[in-house]
């Protein structure tokens, strides 16, 4: 018996030991954890601005192909489809049917107004024969004729709605999308379909306030699009941007000839090379200052002791520096090392700045 108490004794003692342990373990860890927040509660960096500096002759801008024509076709008509003639994908030329609208209440009104028509021509032909002979007083043929005219305007405008149930293409090329079937009910400004034509693309790209004045309308431009690496593409720049967006680039529209033997469709990507007579001028960083990848790049830009993870797009690369297109000033304080340490709205403190 004596050596059962001895032993629960011991058992008890053993527990008070590990559960002291335990707790003293856990304050120790919480107070390492709370000196950890307090030495990193402000991150060191290092910050340079960027520079404006003289670039080479050579531009190169990413964008995206749009259809050099593409267009809805809207019903100027009320009325049930008849008939579709011509189905998704097909090659279609002006003026072209596509699809035709009943038109029979149409041409009941038609050969009725004709009808008064030709009985108005009647009754002027008579009135002018009883006019000749002193047999109706002359300003009664004047009713006749505004009679006729009345009519013949409504003749028109009768057979132009007519015209109109016939739904015809405005331009050539492929009937991407329709939108009615047989038996569809339409009305005037409805659309019908979509038709566009890929043997000419725009490439839109955008460049800088810097670089936008290198660029000339007409100007030959090398064009290489992603899913043809090694295919050069010959383009001209068709149209620049009088203003700029919120990201102070420009539009520049490059047209090319869509190539038969490595065809492009609207909405790939491509990289478009520009060749200047004089050197231009860029903002530029450090590549080392780039978060990510130059795919996905992004910058930490300190605002009063706080790192602020903004997106940029970067244009050429030049040795360890590489162009900013947008997305800094030259006035922001970038920082260049110690982003692995950051988060975005981090406290940071600047330990050397260029």
């Amino acid at each position: 018996m004596g050596k059962r108490i001895y032993l629960w004794l011991f058992l008890l003692l053993c527990a008070a030991f590990v559960a002291w342990k335990l707790y003293t373990n856990k304050k120790q860890l919480a107070s390492e954890t709370q000196l950890s927040e307090v030495s990193r509660a402000f991150v060191p960096v290092e910050v340079v601005h960027p520079q404006l500096e003289t670039l080479s002759n050579h531009l190169e801008a990413d964008g995206i192909f749009l259809p050099a024509k593409e267009m809805f076709v809207i019903s100027e008509t009320a009325g049930h489809v008849l008939e579709v003639y011509k189905n998704k994908g097909d090659w279609v030329k002006e003026g072209d049917l596509i699809a035709k609208v009943d038109d029979e209440v149409l041409r009941i009104e038609l050969e009725a107004t004709q009808a008064n028509l030709a009985k108005l021509h009647k009754d002027q032909e008579r009135l002018t024969n009883l006019i000749e002979g002193d047999a109706a007083p002359k300003n009664k043929i004047e009713d006749v004729q505004l009679g006729i005219l009345a009519a013949e305007a409504k003749e028109k405008g009768l057979k132009k709605q007519i015209a109109n149930t016939s739904i015809k293409a405005p331009m050539t090329g492929t009937l991407g999308l329709r939108f009615i079937e047989r038996g569809s009910v339409i009305g005037p400004g409805i659309q019908v379909a979509q038709i566009t034509n890929l043997e000419k693309l725009f490439l839109m790209v955008k460049v800088t306030e810097h670089d936008v004045l290198y660029v000339r309308k007409g100007q030959s431009v090398s064009v290489v699009a992603d899913v043809y690496p090694g295919v050069t593409i010959p383009g001209k720049v068709t149209n620049i941007g009088l203003r700029a967006d919120n990201a102070f680039t420009y539009d520049i529209e490059i047209e090319v000839v869509n190539p038969d033997k490595t065809p492009l469709r609207a909405g790939m990507h491509a990289q478009a090379s520009f060749t200047f007579n004089t050197n231009r001028k860029g903002l530029t960083l450090p590549r080392k200052a780039i978060a990510g990848s130059l795919q996905d790049a992004k910058v930490y830009i300190v605002n009063d002791s706080i790192a602020e993870l903004h997106t940029v797009t970067l244009g050429g690369t030049f040795g360890e520096k590489v162009e900013i297109i947008s997305g800094v000033r030259e006035s922001d304080r970038v920082v260049v090392t110690g982003q692995l340490n950051l988060s975005d709205k981090a406290r940071v403190q600047v330990v050397s700045a260029n």
